[in-house]
């Protein structure tokens, strides 16, 4: 026998050696070696014991041809055989395989050029010391193939030696366990991640078995229910944080799934309460998953103390309700507009304030209720509003009620944005001013009524004071005049005053005329007629005229003596946008009358003035019984 066969012989016996050892739980390894002892005992009648032992002697004995070449490359292990360097010397199909190299390529190598790096400093050790102490060894370690990934192999490796007992070669057989190593991997960092979610989580992660022990307790458990996961870890979680009367229930679920497989808490979102420590109760929102390992059933419940959420929901119902309590009773019309100014949320104020109801206002857009004139200021403002160019502006403008007259508002308008600066809507506040401006107004046309009749007066009192010096016999005489006639026009103003100017009595005007004039008792006066209200053009013109008669009366007509009388008197006739004052003034029982050759300032006045100031028809008739003065105009 040659030597490359005999070589080849003891590694087929080394083989069989090893494989028994690597691959125990394999059948097939087994059975090759078996199938070899029967093929020796068949064909050389060599009597081998159950303990097979290869030697070189044997071995030798064995055919090396086709049998030993086909068991060699049919292995189901990897197998090579190297010199005592590590370089390759023979491999069979399946080493090649799984390093994914060419036969041909290998026998270039050596084992330490496809072992990987971080594996290679032990391998080298190991064989190292089988070669020099034929120590047999096995290892773990990853293979680089060409493209750089890695296969993970278990190797037995052991030496081979001559009959002579020197040391030939290295055998070593193989298995792929790559499938187990990234399986051990995988779970590794399974492990890893569950630790570190376990460790990390906000909220609390608790495990329990089928019967309700606790496995998994993560700090954030600890932190909430405040017992340490040494203490929880084993115990019932029903007595460590559920509510005596909510714990029949859970006992009450678990067995309903472990019978049914369902659960009423399974796959949703509950909220319940759960317990501390201390005894104190707090709310939690609670998430249960089932799982089955090994025929067991475990249970994982994600818990998040809500306390702080219920709080500020509570804070937001109570402040929303104080919002819009506020928002539907306040004094001011308040709205909400989308970006176009479309109504999306209104007030009862503001529904009194523009005559629409609700669901009116809801179909309309401020734009729709402001009069043309006024919409472009606002709108205007409005759009920039809602361009982000300015944030809130004010102004006074008015709304069209629903009844098609004005109403004046006071306007305070914002806007509300999202969390990005974008503008969701605007905030819309009116103040009915209507009131306020009606008074503003009124105030303007009294301020000009009072300027006019200041003018008026002035003229008045100007041409009183010139008429009568002019007329005047003496200093005295034009004293008392000018006094009298100034006192009537004070009366006069007296009365409408009381009014606010506007309006006055002529029952007041003829009394307060006359007042100076009752010495002689209420039957030397005789007034009669309905309550007519004059104007305050009227009232001082009238005021004026009387003072003027019941002065020439006392001085030269029914009131100069003990026995005269004057009777005034009116009435009013025709429709009433068209009535007219019929006013009568009457002296009897005084002095006979003459006429006077020429008429003095006081008829003047009378006659002209009150028929121009009152574009009417004033007359003086000096008739021998007493003087009569008769006066029609138009009330309206």
């Amino acid at each position: 026998m040659t030597r490359e066969a005999s070589g080849f012989h003891l590694f087929l016996g080394a083989i069989c050696k090893l494989s028994g050892k690597l691959l125990s739980r394999r059948t097939a390894p087994v059975y090759r070696c078996s199938r070899l002892q029967n093929q020796a005992k068949t064909s050389h009648g060599l009597a081998m014991s159950s303990s097979f032992q290869v030697t070189a002697d044997n071995v030798a004995s064995y055919a090396a041809g086709e049998h030993m070449a086909a068991l060699f490359e049919q292995a189901a292990a990897g197998v090579a055989l190297t010199d005592l360097t590590g370089r390759f010397i023979r491999a069979n199909h399946c080493y090649c395989a799984m390093v994914d190299r060419e036969h041909e390529e290998l026998l270039r190598l050596r084992m330490q050029d496809i072992t990987h790096p971080e594996d290679l400093p032990r391998n080298k050790d190991l064989f190292a010391r089988l070669v020099e102490g034929g120590e047999l060894f096995h290892i773990e370690k990853r293979y680089v193939r060409p493209d750089g990934s890695t296969v993970w192999a278990k190797n037995a490796v052991s030496a081979i030696r001559s009959t002579s007992g020197e040391l030939v070669s290295i055998v070593a057989v193989c298995v792929d366990i790559t499938a187990r190593m990234n399986a051990e991997v995988a779970l590794r960092e399974s492990e890893a991640r569950k630790s570190a979610i376990l460790q990390t989580a906000l909220d609390c992660i608790i495990t329990i078995d089928q019967d309700g022990q606790i496995l998994d307790w993560n700090p954030a458990a600890e932190l909430t229910f405040g017992h340490s996961a040494a203490i929880a870890l084993g115990q019932d979680l029903a007595q460590v944080i559920i509510p005596p009367e909510l714990r029949e229930m859970h006992y009450k679920g678990m067995a309903r799934y472990l019978e049914t497989g369902e659960g009423p808490v399974l796959g949703r979102r509950v909220e319940l309460e759960a317990l501390r420590s201390d005894g104190s109760r707090f709310p939690v929102e609670l998430a249960i998953t089932a799982t089955s390992i090994q025929g067991r059933q475990l249970f994982t419940a994600y818990l998040r103390d809500i306390s702080e959420r219920r709080r500020s929901e509570s804070a937001l119902r109570e402040s929303e309700a104080r919002i819009t309590a506020t928002f539907e009773n306040a004094f001011a019309g308040i709205s909400e507009v989308d970006p176009n100014g479309r109504f999306i949320r209104v007030n009862e104020e503001l529904c009194r304030v523009t005559g629409y109801s609700r669901d009116e206002l809801m179909k309309l857009r401020f734009q729709d209720i402001t009069p043309p004139e006024d919409l472009p200021k606002d709108h205007e403002q409005f759009v920039r509003q809602m361009t982000n160019e300015i944030s809130v502006y004010q102004m006074e403008k008015r709304f069209v009620h629903k009844s098609g007259s004005h109403i004046w508002v006071d306007l305070s308008a914002s806007r509300v944005d999202d969390d990005q600066g974008r503008p969701l809507y605007g905030v819309r506040v009116v103040r009915d001013v209507s009131e306020r401006k009606r008074a503003q107004e009124h105030q303007k046309l009294l301020i000009d009524e009072l300027n006019h009749r200041v003018k008026n007066t002035l003229a008045t009192v100007q041409s009183i004071a010139s008429q009568t010096l002019r007329h005047a016999e003496t200093p005295e005489q034009a004293r008392s005049a000018i006094e009298g006639r100034l006192l009537a026009l004070s009366r006069a103003h007296d009365v409408l005053t009381r009014e606010n100017w506007e309006a006055a009595g002529l029952s007041e005007i003829v009394a307060q005329a006359l007042a100076p004039y009752e010495n002689g008792g209420a039957k030397r006066l005789r007034i009669e007629g309905p309550d007519v209200r004059l104007s305050p053009r009227m009232a001082l013109a009238l005021a004026m005229a009387l003072q003027e008669l019941a002065t020439n009366a006392a001085k030269y007509g029914a009131l100069s003596n003990d026995t005269g009388a004057v009777h005034i008197s009116w009435a009013v006739n025709g429709a009433a946008s068209r009535s007219r004052l019929h006013l009568s003034w009457e002296e009897v029982g005084g002095p006979p009358v003459d006429a006077p050759n020429r008429r003095g300032f006081g008829s003047r006045l009378i006659e002209r003035s009150l028929a121009q100031e009152l574009d009417g028809e004033v007359k003086i008739d000096f008739v021998r019984a007493g003087l009569v003065c008769t006066v029609d105009v138009p009330l309206g």
